[in-house]
């Protein structure tokens, strides 16, 4: 005879998806020889209106190809605008250090924060080529 266990789930609060954040940006489209920029950063929603990004770094990547990397900290917004943090660039040429580690640097909005993470770009003058990534925010679930 079979037997079979009852599970009864009990309601649990919405937990943050805080956790590491990665993403490149290639600057030509086939990803050439490796040109181009990343950035990564450990996110940790402390709030449904907040976020805090430790151990961030934005790396321009070698070859060199002439361009400057910039990134920031975004964040979609409940309806569906977007917070953007200050650019930030590894100001050095490919072979330089990166840009950071640094910790706690905050995006704090006055709205609900649905999702949050990294956008890195590589400035190729009279535009932007961007890629971003993002985690979702269990206070605003």
């Amino acid at each position: 005879m079979a037997s079979a266990a009852l599970l009864v789930a009990s309601p649990m609060p919405a937990m943050a998806e805080d956790g590491p954040v990665y993403t490149r940006v290639w600057t030509y489209p086939s990803g050439g020889s490796g040109e181009g920029g990343e950035t990564r950063a450990d996110l940790n929603f402390t709030s449904a209106r907040s976020v805090t990004y430790n151990n961030w770094t934005i790396n321009d990547i070698c070859p060199g190809d002439s361009y400057r990397v910039i990134a920031r900290a975004r964040a979609q917004l409940r309806d569906g605008s977007w917070a953007n943090g200050t650019w930030h660039e590894d100001d050095g040429t490919c072979d330089s250090d990166a840009w950071g580690p640094y910790d706690g640097k905050e995006l704090n909005t006055s709205r609900d924060i649905m999702k949050a993470g990294l956008q890195v770009c590589v400035d190729l003058g009279p535009s932007l080529k961007c890629e971003a990534e993002y985690r979702d925010n269990g206070h605003t679930s």
